[in-house]
């Protein structure tokens, strides 16, 4: 056997059993389970390494957090971010790792004793869960060996100090159908004061390049939130209890409106120079609600936002020329990013003197003012794969790349790749400028330039396409969009029709994450015939990367013009 691996998997055996071997037997009335692990140094170890970790200024609804003890920095990472709040009881969901339960799910009335503090039962609501026949759950104390149920107490003793918990089981032979009723069975239970806990680890049993295209594919179904494509995911090959994430994602959203974001992902394989054949991988899934509440991302992740049609001429230029106005539009902005760094899509043409004459079609903008604006706004890099580029011919174009190029801008354009740390940028447009109005650009030549050699970094398309004002693709954009995710794209975003597309969808079981339009980001139209939304892209050190779409205000009202 494979040295690396044996010591992973005994590591891993010895974490999973360091307590005593608990049988099936129930404690007396009133009594707790005894401690299943003896060595408080392990959990005391693992706080210590999220020391430096702020709990969420926002109050979460749920946390997905591993229970391999062999990540167990994430673990006290994902735990400590809920630490900030105060709550009155935790649902936690874990997987019947033994494969003990006759029925779908299980749990116990019993509290625990762990090496720190004891966690109590809340009684109430477990009682009630007993109680329904039709729900399918069983009382079954053979649970209280479980290590995805113990591995997580004692950081529960001590980050919610006699917080009673929910503890449900949930077995790999339960179905949709029954991960629905325990959703709508706990749907009641979720008031403000109460916190899901699911404790899941991802891709099992496989080498790490497979196992980061299963954890892209599960990343993918999360920025969707599609249930339908969730329930399609294969146990253990994405990840270890299926129903404990649908049931987490569907109370989730239908009681707080949350939606996940994901914030950390990584693989054993990155903790061992030597090959590992069979790995697990790990994630850190935090529940807020959809309100604009975005939660920071942990250290060893870089994040990048993605912005639609950028223009600083016409009505935006009057439009930011006051200071307050132009301060308002930062603010906003800076709101939406944090400061992180930028890649926008500008539509138009840099000069240093735009003429009164252009046709209003033709889009130029004050050189100064962009270069203004990409400082305030942390622009990272430009976009020129677009229909505006080339608007005043070859000799514009020159124009706005020599002065992107002397104030050391990264930019692309048409087929142009810009690698940043952990993520390959490809810029493509199916729209040519509107002088030649010509239209279905993309070949194969160019979605070739999407195959990258090195397998590990991510290739995200920023894409122009589709037509003006619809927010879904259409025949063209859907076959386009086919054959990025054939070439292996973990992303598209796309700009042009002005107006934001709904939300993420994952294409091909998880293979792409598609945001089909960002809409406007600086553009001089006003919220009855444009929107907006920025992408935001975290990139993970283990080769994969989460979108979410954020929504933003109309900048151009923001700025407060009356055009």
């Amino acid at each position: 056997m494979n040295t690396a691996r044996s010591w992973l998997l005994a590591l891993l055996f010895v974490l999973a059993s360091a307590g005593q071997s608990a049988g099936a037997e129930c404690p007396d009335t009133g009594a707790l389970f005894d401690a299943f692990y003896k060595d408080a140094d392990i959990f005391e170890q693992a706080m210590a390494k999220a020391e430096t970790i702020a709990p969420a200024t926002a109050r979460l609804s749920g946390i997905t957090v591993p229970h391999h003890l062999l990540a167990d920095h994430l673990m006290a990472q994902g735990m400590k971010l809920t630490a900030g709040h105060r709550y009155r009881r935790i649902i936690l969901l874990f997987p019947d790792h033994f494969r003990t339960l006759k029925q779908p799910f299980g749990t116990v009335r019993h509290g625990f004793e762990t090496v720190l503090d004891p966690v109590e039962i809340d009684a109430e609501p477990v009682n009630a869960l007993l109680a329904r026949a039709d729900l399918g759950i069983e009382e079954n104390c053979a649970l209280s060996s479980d290590h995805g149920l113990r591995s997580l107490l004692p950081f529960i003793s001590q980050l919610h100090s006699q917080t009673p918990i929910v503890p449900i089981a949930v077995s790999i032979r339960s179905t949709r159908a029954d991960w629905e009723r325990l959703a709508e069975a706990l749907q009641p239970l979720m008031d403000d004061e109460t916190l899901i806990v699911q404790s899941t680890d991802f891709s099992h049993y496989l080498p790490h390049h497979v196992a980061r295209q299963r954890d892209q594919q599960t990343l993918n179904i999360l920025s969707s939130g599609s249930l339908d494509d969730l329930a399609r995911l294969v146990q253990p090959d994405h990840l270890d209890t299926l129903g404990a994430m649908y049931v987490h994602l569907a109370v989730q959203s239908r009681t707080k409106s949350a939606t996940p974001q994901v914030l950390a992902n990584e693989n054993m394989q990155q903790y061992t120079d030597a090959f590992v054949a069979e790995t697990t991988s790990y994630m850190i899934v935090g529940f807020v609600p959809d309100d604009g509440t975005e939660l920071k991302s942990l250290p060893g992740n870089a994040t990048y936002y993605f912005a639609g049609d950028t223009f600083f001429g016409r009505a935006m230029t009057p439009a930011l020329s006051d200071a307050d106005a132009a301060d308002r539009v930062e603010a906003a902005v800076r709101e939406a990013t944090g400061g992180l760094p930028m890649v926008v899509n500008l539509e138009g043409v840099l000069l240093p003197d735009v003429p009164s004459v252009l046709d209003e079609m033709v889009l130029a903008m004050p050189r100064d003012l962009a270069l203004e604006w990409f400082k305030r706004m942390n622009v990272a890099a430009v976009g020129l794969a677009n229909n505006h580029t080339s608007d005043i011919g070859e000799t514009g174009l020159a124009e706005t790349v020599r002065t992107l190029n002397e104030n050391g801008i990264p930019w692309f354009g048409q087929g142009g790749r810009l690698d940043f740390p952990g993520l390959t940028v490809v810029g493509l447009t199916d729209i040519d400028s509107n002088a030649t109005r010509k239209a279905d650009l993309i070949d194969a030549d160019l979605l070739d330039r999407l195959l990258v050699e090195d397998a590990e970094t991510p290739v995200l398309a920023f894409v122009h396409w589709g037509r003006e004002y619809l927010t879904e693709p259409g025949p063209r954009e859907s076959h386009l969009a086919d054959e990025m995710r054939r070439r292996g794209v973990a992303a598209i975003i796309g700009a042009h029709p002005h107006r934001a597309s709904t939300g993420i969808k994952a294409l091909g079981g998880g293979d792409t994450a598609m945001l089909y339009s960002l809409g406007n980001f600086l553009f001089d139209q006003r919220s009855d015939k444009s929107s907006g939304a920025l992408a935001k892209v975290t990139v993970f050190p283990q080769g994969t990367i989460f979108v979410r779409q954020i929504a933003i205000p109309n900048l151009f009202e923001t700025a407060g013009s009356n055009d």
